[in-house]
């Protein structure tokens, strides 16, 4: 493609715009479907939130009303739509406000002001020279301003909402023994899973008055817009003029159908919001009164003025005519700030009384038609009713209607009915295997040579993945046994990750943390341990003590090899995984050499076996204690994934929990109970093994 000229890239140009705005309406497609598909109809950010991408994508999409050379009927057209556009994807993306500290939202609000003012001064600038209509831009520009109210309030909200949130978490936090019973575990989910939805400064932002009016506004473009789409998609354009030629046809498309998308979500805010408090009469009249205005909204303002900063200044004089001006000024940023908010509750009022109408011409119905009765669902009511103190919020006259706590809880009751049904079911069949926790003890022999001076700390999943690796490379073992413990394996790592991550944090068994990871993936995708193939030894004749002083010899090659000669420890996963395979592996021949005949193979795949379960139902007794821990997270932003990651554990580890629930625990204390070295110091009278082996299917449903 050849250009004669720079105006020939402009149609390229305009293709590029349309991209960016393409990328952008996607964007807020993709909110708008994850709200609805998990019941979220206040639609938090997660795709469109305002960051430096984000910023960037608005700036190339606002190329059209920045430029200064459109001035043709259709492009001037698609300035107009482009400002719509704009306020539309403003709407979108205010409640991640609520999500950012304090300096990502300073530098956030000056790249918005930046491109706020470049695309004001330039649309002004053709106003004047083509005697627009000033009001008709200034009421375009008004929504694009209501983001700073919002941004003012989001430190003070988080404040609120946190300091609310710690104080409800050492109530739920109190101190207690270690409970098996998923029941405790699943309330103590509910609870910090309703802190964490309500005390999200998202949730807030997208209740507020602001949200709201955002929502009425969307509801007046999208309609336009609509028309104008279907308009736009069978009108011939007159291009004549215009240096973007055929793709402004594309830009007011792409622009329009994303005004379109992008207000499902602003509306969707606006008739929940409003629907997700009590109607009473107290909250009837907070919204019919207009011009209440809450504390949280200027009490930013009110703590600039209690600065004082005038220290610097020279002269009293100068001290007083500096203080005054700071107070004429935040007076005057109050004065603002108040009618910014007024002006949004008296835009609010149109679908507050919609929603009124509609409520009261139900309940008549309702009436009139005979069948106005009293749903109760006792149960439900008294669970509500326990969860209700755990309902955050940054004014507390206004209360949560029962409705939307209850779909609060349903939402993570579903998540723990659909974990429950993701049951690790080979690893519980590996558990069955076990009758106590007399493994913990006999993996490891303190009668076996150390290789190095200093023996490492021993963590859950290397010493599960060594074992699985020997189990592995025993001969005359039926392949189905082989891959059921393999499977078991993976399953049980999935909950020992959990564990290792949250209470066994020292340097040493975070390699050796990663030691295990590795030679798991090596393991269970190549069956091969630190590249050597462990199903070819078992190939050649080999009988399982011979695989194991095989596996006993190449450790103890790799742990010398890897020795440094300065005397220093080597932390490299190979080492880390030989030392262990090396104890392990001696640990096993000391064994059954001290039996009067060496077993078979399959009786030693067992013992194996059993041993791995033994360690895995030991380290599953911290269960408890990590679901807890994951129901709780400083930061605000990760708080409601850590709790799903906890319903998730305890959705999937109910059977565990059941079987637990029968096992006799050693005197050990919650934070012993962390580590395998704890366990395996133990003496073997604390280890009882006369535990049932198995549950009663009944126990276990």
């Amino acid at each position: 493609m050849y250009l004669n000229d720079t105006k020939d890239a402009m149609p390229w140009v305009g293709l590029y715009i349309a991209g960016a705005s393409l990328v952008c309406t996607l964007a807020m497609a993709a909110d708008a479907f994850q709200g609805i598909r998990q019941r979220k109809l206040w639609f938090p950010n997660k795709f469109f939130a305002l960051n430096t991408v984000s910023i960037s994508l608005i700036a190339i999409a606002m190329k059209l009303p920045v430029d200064l050379s459109a001035n043709t009927g259709n492009e001037m057209f698609t300035k107009i739509i482009s400002i719509l556009f704009l306020v539309v994807m403003l709407a979108n993306f205010l409640p991640s406000l609520g999500l950012m500290d304090d300096k990502e939202l300073l530098v956030n609000m000056i790249a918005w002001v930046i491109l706020l003012i470049t695309i004001t001064v330039n649309v002004v600038i053709h106003c004047l020279a083509l005697s627009l209509l000033a009001f008709g831009i200034f009421l375009l520009f008004f929504p694009l301003l209501l983001v700073f109210p919002i941004a003012l309030t989001v430190p003070t909200s988080r404040r609120i909402l946190e300091h609310k949130y710690k104080e409800l978490h050492k109530e739920a936090s109190s101190p207690q023994d270690i409970q098996f019973s998923s029941k405790e575990l699943e309330d103590n989910v509910k609870k910090y899973w309703m802190m964490a939805e309500t005390g999200n400064p998202q949730f807030s932002i997208a209740c507020s008055e602001i949200s709201s009016a955002f929502g009425v506004i969307c509801s007046v473009f999208s309609f336009g817009s609509l028309l104008l789409l279907l308009g736009a998609l069978g009108k011939r354009y007159n291009l004549e003029g215009s240096d973007y030629k055929w793709s402004i046809k594309v830009i007011d498309i792409v622009q329009l159908f994303g005004v379109v998308v992008g207000s499902i979500a602003p509306i969707f805010r606006c008739l929940t919001s409003i629907s997700y408090f009590n109607l009473s009469t107290k909250l009837g009249k907070n919204y019919l009164n207009v011009f209440r205005v809450e504390k949280h909204w200027i009490q930013m303002f009110q703590v600039w003025k209690l600065f004082h900063i005038s220290s610097h200044i020279p002269g009293r004089h100068c001290k007083i005519l500096f203080n005054f001006l700071k107070n004429v000024i935040i007076n005057f940023c109050i004065a603002l700030q108040v009618m910014a908010v007024v002006t949004c509750k008296i835009i609010c009022l149109v679908p507050v009384l919609f929603l009124l109408l509609v409520s009261i011409c139900w309940y008549l119905c309702k009436l009139l038609s005979g069948i106005f009765k009293k749903e109760a669902n006792v149960s439900h009511d008294n669970a509500i009713s326990e969860m209700e103190k755990y309902v955050l919020q940054i004014e507390d006259d206004i209360k949560l209607s029962k409705r939307v706590q209850k779909n609060t809880l349903n939402s993570i009751t579903r998540l723990l009915q659909a974990s429950e049904k993701e049951k690790p079911n080979n690893l519980i069949k590996l558990l069955k295997k076990s009758k106590g926790f007399s493994g913990v003890l006999k993996f490891d022999n303190d009668k076996v040579k150390p290789l190095c001076s200093e023996e490492a700390q021993n963590s859950w999943s290397l010493v599960a993945v060594t074992l699985t690796a020997i189990a592995v490379a025993l001969p005359n073992i039926a392949k189905d046994n082989v891959k059921g413990l393999l499977l078991s394996t993976t399953e049980g790592l999935e909950f020992v990750k959990h564990i290792e991550e949250s209470l066994n944090v020292n340097d040493e068994l975070v390699n050796a943390r990663k030691a295990s990871r590795r030679v798991g993936i090596e393991l269970e995708v190549y069956r091969t341990w630190l590249k050597s193939g462990l199903k070819k030894m078992a190939g050649k004749e080999k009988t399982s003590k011979d695989i194991l002083e095989w596996l006993g010899n190449t450790a103890a090659k790799i742990v010398r090899s890897k020795s440094n000669k300065n005397g220093s420890l080597d932390y490299s996963y190979e080492n880390v995984a030989a030392k262990s395979m090396y104890r392990i592996s001696q640990t096993i021949l000391m064994h059954f050499n001290e039996q009067e005949e060496w077993p078979t193979d399959e009786e030693v795949f067992e013992w194996v076996s059993k041993i791995i379960a033994d360690i895995f139902l030991a380290c599953f007794t911290n269960l408890p204690c990590v679901i807890t821990m994951k129901c709780h997270h400083d930061a605000i932003e990760k708080r409601q994934g850590s709790i799903r990651t906890a319903a998730r554990i305890l959705g999937k580890s109910k059977m565990i929990l059941n079987i637990l629930k029968e096992r006799q625990l050693p005197n050990l204390d919650m934070d012993s109970m962390a580590y395998l070295d704890k366990w395996h110091a133990l003496p073997k009278s604390q280890i009882p093994e006369d535990s049932p082996s198995h549950l009663n299917e009944d126990s276990m449903v």
